[in-house]
Parts: structure tokens; sequence; C-alpha cells
């Protein structure tokens, strides 16, 4: 069972992401002396809800981060999304009143809980609320949408620039360091989500890093060149570069593979 701590208290107008948050759309002089949310804390490998669960709540992670993921009719897990502070969760149980996803923390994190409710009240009374709410679905929408493409259309190379340029973007829509990446997820978990094996996500950082496009310690990684990361990810690559022929050679190798089991 995940275990969690609540901390009743924290009020919108004294955190820091606020900005980011839908209740910020309710009146402030409603929350000024009255806890509105409930914050909690979780830990690595805690989820905070599991796919078939009941919907009655929408989330905001203030800090830490998460996957969320679907599992497929042999219960192989395949990530949709990885969630990061200030971002909006929960919004795949309206379809059905209960949740289609399982959301797992990657490390220590805190997140606030929204009652259905108040979200609900929010709905009703808050032009403001209702555009932040149909914001953060469309964007999941057009990320599900990319996530396809890149599967169909984008080299590994691209997928991989792509993958590091839009956490930079959130990062950046936060405030907080666009070219300094910490990675809370491993790389298994990359590869799951971008469609790849961890063998080509290992061999394509160091080759970008050898490249001088990003430097790699750990976790940790900078980004020393977005522009050509850019261009990378808009197949802007000339066919003659290391990482386009790289990701092309392990391409043919996973066909050839692919074809040979199944002739034998």
């Amino acid at each position: 069972m995940t275990q969690s701590h609540s901390i009743q208290g924290p009020t919108c107008e004294h955190c820091a992401l606020s900005r980011n948050c839908t209740e910020k759309a309710e009146p402030l002089a409603n929350k000024q002396n009255n806890p509105v949310l409930t914050h909690k804390i979780y830990h690595k490998g805690d989820k905070l809800y599991c796919a078939g669960d009941a919907f009655n709540a929408l989330y905001i992670v203030r800090s830490g981060s998460a996957k969320a993921s679907i599992s497929s009719m042999d219960a192989e897990e395949q990530i949709v999304d990885f969630c990061f502070p200030g971002d909006l969760v929960g919004t795949d149980g309206f379809a059905q009143l209960q949740h289609a996803q399982t959301v797992t923390f990657l490390e220590t994190s805190s997140v606030c809980y929204i009652s259905l409710h108040s979200v609900n009240a929010l709905l009703a009374n808050s032009e403001q609320g209702r555009q932040q709410l149909l914001g953060n679905m469309s964007r999941s929408l057009l990320m599900q949408q990319q996530q396809t493409m890149s599967y169909h259309c984008m080299t590994s190379a691209q997928r991989v620039a792509g993958f590091l340029l839009d956490l930079s973007a959130r990062l950046a829509k936060r405030g907080l360091s666009s070219n300094q990446l910490t990675l809370s997820m491993t790389r298994i978990d990359i590869a799951n989500y971008l469609g790849m094996a961890i063998e080509t996500i290992s061999r394509l950082l160091t080759t970008m890093q050898q490249q001088g496009l990003i430097q790699v310690q750990r976790r940790q990684v900078t980004l020393l060149d977005i522009p050509q990361l850019q261009a990378l990810s808009r197949f802007e690559v000339e066919e003659n570069d290391p990482l386009f022929m790289q990701s092309n050679t392990a391409l043919l190798h996973a066909n050839s593979y692919t074809s040979q089991a199944m002739i034998q």
C-alpha cells in the first residue's frame, strides 16, 4: 500500500507554484485564512493512483517527479508521460470516472490534492480555471500525438534530442534553468518512453557528448548547444552526420534481428 504523510495548511498564496495551479483561479480572498489543499508527501516507488482506481481528485506536483504509464494486455508497462513540479495530474480520469493510467513517483515528492467537488465548483464558476484545465488536457493530447509521430517518423537521435528539449522547455516555463537537467527517471524509463533500446539511449548520449551538444555526469545533463539539438530534432540533420548514421545503423540492426527472429 502506498505510504504518504498528509500536511494540512499550505495555502495557495504562499506556494511558489501557485501561478501554475488551477486553484489560483478562485478568488484569493476565499483562501487567505483557510487551507484549501491537502499537501501529501510520497516516496520513490509509491503510487499516486493506479489504472482502474476511482477518479475523485486532481493533483498538482509540488516537488519531485513521477511517471505515468499504461499496461498492455500482457501487463507490459508503457510510459506515456513524466510529471514535474507545477504539472496537473489526474485528468485521465474524466472520461470514465476512473483512472486509465498508473502514476508512480520517481523520487520523494510532494503533491497538492484538489477534491473532485472543488474541481467541479471551479469549472462551474471560473472561466480562468476552465481555460487552464482545457489547456492542460490539450497539452496531453498534443504530447500523445507527438509521441506517436516519433515512433513512426523520427530517427532515434531525433527522439532523444526532442526528449531533452521538451524537458528543457518545461523547466524554462517554470522559471528554472533550461540547460541544466536532472534526470530523475532511469535510462530504462527513457528507453521505454521513447520506444528504444536502452543500449541505443546510452550510445546516443555518449555520441552527443562527444560532439559537444551535451555534457553527461551520471543523471545530470547539461545542454551545451541547444540550437543544434533543435536542428537535430527538426529533421535538419545531414545524412552524413554521425548521429544520423548511428541511429539508422541501430535501426537496421534491429530490423535485421526482427527479420531473423520471424524466419526462425
